[in-house]
């Protein structure tokens, strides 16, 4: 396993396994300067034989491939100094094939508190109940998974219809695509630390325990000769939660 760490002139350090191409490792400052990871833990580990292929960072810049299968992709990682990560993702392939990237799960207050009180703003109107196969994506209008106003993650999981789910695990779906846009907003009323995740695609994939979230890009299927590109951005910032229209109580007692 080889780690490359991505630095900013804000302090922020990513670090980067060119093993399996994740993010291990965010350090970030709360609304006091103090730097935190806040990555909750690490996504599930990649298949054995995924060997990506990197250059060595340069300026805030990592560059791997990925050639194996008949799956060929480039993956670029940038770190800008206003706290984004940025993914540029180009695959091809010589057969059918499926891509998928590991998405990095957050905290925002750090690995030892909960996210309940975490604050989602999702700007979907359509989504997949997890288990559900067939039919088409629902609306979320008058549903626990309507986050196009911003509500805590807890307050959510305590609704009738999922207070026996351990968290999210359910995929959403917006209007429009090919536009690198921001699609969802996630607040830390405790650190002040606000995650901006934006990207070129329709749906994303909301992962959910306790002690961390994720927003996932959906995986790419590939026919022979076809070419897929997709593009995505984790901003890390702050902001007073006061800013941020919160439309459910938070409570400090969804942390334990």
């Amino acid at each position: 396993m080889t780690i490359f760490t991505l630095h900013n002139a804000r302090g922020m350090r990513v670090a980067i396994d060119t093993h399996d191409a994740s993010v291990r490792a965010w350090w970030a400052p709360d609304r006091y300067g103090r730097l935190a990871d806040v990555l909750g833990a690490a996504p599930p580990a990649a298949r054995a034989s995924t060997v990506w292929q990197c250059d060595p960072p340069d300026d805030g810049h990592l560059l791997l491939r990925l050639a194996q299968d008949g799956l060929s992709v480039r993956l670029a990682y940038r770190l800008d100094d206003d706290g984004s990560l940025h993914l540029d993702c180009v695959a091809t392939a010589d057969s059918v094939s499926h891509f998928s990237l590991a998405a990095p799960r957050f905290n925002l207050q750090g690995p030892r508190a909960g996210v309940g009180d975490h604050v989602l703003r999702l700007a979907a109107d359509r989504y997949w109940p997890g288990g559900r196969t067939g039919d088409a994506p629902l609306d979320v209008a008058g549903s626990a998974f309507d986050f196009r106003q911003p509500a805590p993650l807890a307050s959510r999981l305590a609704w009738p219809a999922l207070v026996n789910l351990p968290g999210f695990r359910h995929d959403f779906y917006w209007t429009g695509s090919g536009q690198l846009r921001e699609a969802a907003r996630v607040a830390d009323p405790a650190s002040g630390r606000v995650l901006r995740f934006s990207s070129t695609q329709d749906s994303c994939h909301l992962y959910s325990d306790m002690r961390c979230f994720s927003l996932q890009a959906q995986g790419v299927q590939l026919q022979p000769g076809q070419l897929r590109r997709f593009q995505l951005a984790y901003r890390l910032g702050v902001q007073d939660i006061d800013a941020f229209d919160i439309s459910e109580p938070v409570s400090m007692m969804s942390n334990k």
